[in-house]
């Protein structure tokens, strides 16, 4: 059997939780890894207000629904201690992260759709450094003080970009303000960032499928594929 290039993820419909309070659901991601495309890990997650996602409180590990039975591997302790599973949950997460909400708020149903560039804030500083690579592959921080101080700008630039996407994701009302007082600046001076960073091709928020976020941050994402649910 071919062995993919990357992982795949469903998503199902997020699907109210019964005996919880309005606002919780629950969405199950189901990842069949790069590595171990015979295994398919389900990971259930809770999404409280359309929103925060948390979890995951369940896990199971089983065989794959597209593999012929007569290619059944043992599911046991052994792969178990085996599989990345720091990574998958992580790939897992973010996928359920991007597809809660559309760009406009809209709750969002599983499957390959468009979403909000928007990311944890714990993962800023890895996007922002995959975003110059991918944006500026001439800038190497190690030619010199020159280009250091260019690569330290465009990295900047790129962090400010995506700490203001990480607010308007979260609903602040001022999420300039927001980004100035988390780096000690007046708020007219990160509109000036953002305006530079536009410049830098670190442009407005961004919507983008799960599959071209795969592509174009490959490192980030953990080389992640959504798949639709239907399939």
């Amino acid at each position: 059997m071919t062995t993919p290039d990357q992982h795949r993820i469903w998503l199902t419909d997020p699907e109210p939780l019964e005996g919880a309070p309005d606002g919780f659901a629950q969405v199950i991601a189901s990842l069949v890894p790069a590595s171990y495309p015979h295994v398919l890990v389900r990971l259930e997650y809770v999404i409280r207000d359309s929103r925060r996602v948390e979890g995951p409180y369940g896990v199971r590990v089983q065989q794959a629904p597209d593999v012929p039975v007569e290619e059944w591997k043992p599911v046991g302790s052994a792969l178990v201690r085996d599989l990345p599973l720091p990574q998958l949950e992580r790939a897992a997460r973010l996928a359920v992260g991007m597809a809660v909400r559309t760009p406009e708020g809209a709750p969002l149903a599983g499957g390959m759709r468009s979403v909000d560039l928007a990311v944890a804030e714990e993962e800023i500083p890895s996007y922002a450094e995959q975003m110059v690579r991918e944006r500026h592959s001439d800038v190497n921080p190690a030619d010199g003080p020159g280009a250091l101080r260019r690569w330290n700008r465009l990295i900047r630039l790129a962090e400010v970009r995506l700490e203001y996407n990480h607010a308007v994701a979260q609903g602040e009302k001022a999420p300039a303000t927001v980004v100035a007082e988390k780096r000690g600046v007046a708020p007219g001076t990160v509109r000036t960032w953002l305006h530079q960073a536009k410049q830098e091709g670190f442009g407005e928020t961004e919507a983008l499928s799960l599959t071209d976020f795969a592509r174009r941050y490959p490192d980030a994402f953990s080389h992640v594929r959504a798949t639709p649910s239907g399939d």
